[in-house]
């Protein structure tokens, strides 16, 4: 109820905020949203990938509605086979989506985005009802990407494993943002020894907001 997902739909493009601006390569996203779309990706909590289809059957779909239309069919192809290649699906090409894990489709939604090699990719909860195990590997899988030069922002509530993270921003009830930096400086600056100490101050409301302005990230040693 803090509103996260209301501030993904604003980031994305997909709602106006109310006031203010979202700027994206220099120029304000929903302005020009028709133009920069194509640089953003957007992985709903629900999986759009249809269940029946083989895994490589249905990212060849994705990829002849989302390329361009003088895209040729070995490009489509070449595209598809890198993207699964990059996301651990190659193996899975010939399974059906409804029979691949949570996580496996979860990396098939992914793949779909990348299709068109956005810049900027959003996820909406990408481990909900995902085990621990499942969690910790789309968390790795989405920091793979991270390296590999693309955005990437996650909204979730799962805190298992926001160490692969750069910046954590952490909101509280009423859209109010609690926190904003490294994730290893969360629990000291919102007081607590644990996470549910966290969650319990952000629901008494007993927090100031707090951010983390130095501090060197131990992904990419650059200053925040």
């Amino acid at each position: 109820g803090s509103g996260k997902s209301t501030l993904l739909s604003v980031l994305s493009g997909q709602r106006a905020p109310s006031r203010g601006s979202v700027n994206f390569a220099g120029r304000d996203l929903h302005k020009g949203f028709d133009e920069l779309r194509t640089r953003i990706g957007m992985v709903p909590q629900a999986d759009l990938l249809h269940t029946n289809l083989r895994t490589q059957r249905a990212l060849e779909y994705g990829a002849a509605l989302r390329l361009p239309r003088d895209t040729t069919k070995a490009e489509r192809a070449q595209k598809v086979s890198e993207v699964m290649s990059d996301l651990g699906l190659t193996a899975r090409a010939d399974l059906q989506i409804s029979r691949l894990s949570g996580g496996q489709k979860k990396r098939a939604s992914v793949a779909l985005e990348l299709i068109t090699d956005p810049e900027l990719l959003f996820l909406d909860e990408p481990t909900s009802g995902l085990d621990p195990g499942l969690d910790r590997q789309v968390m790795n899988m989405l920091r793979g990407l991270a390296e590999k030069g693309h955005t990437v922002v996650i909204v979730t509530h799962s805190t298992a494993n926001l160490d692969v993270c750069d910046d954590v921003i952490v909101m509280a009830a009423g859209g109010h943002m609690a926190y904003c930096g490294s994730p290893h400086g969360v629990l000291p600056a919102l007081g607590g020894k644990d996470w549910a100490d966290v969650f319990d101050n952000l629901e008494k409301g007993s927090f100031e907001s707090a951010t983390d302005p130095g501090g060197t990230s131990e992904h990419d040693g650059t200053q925040r």
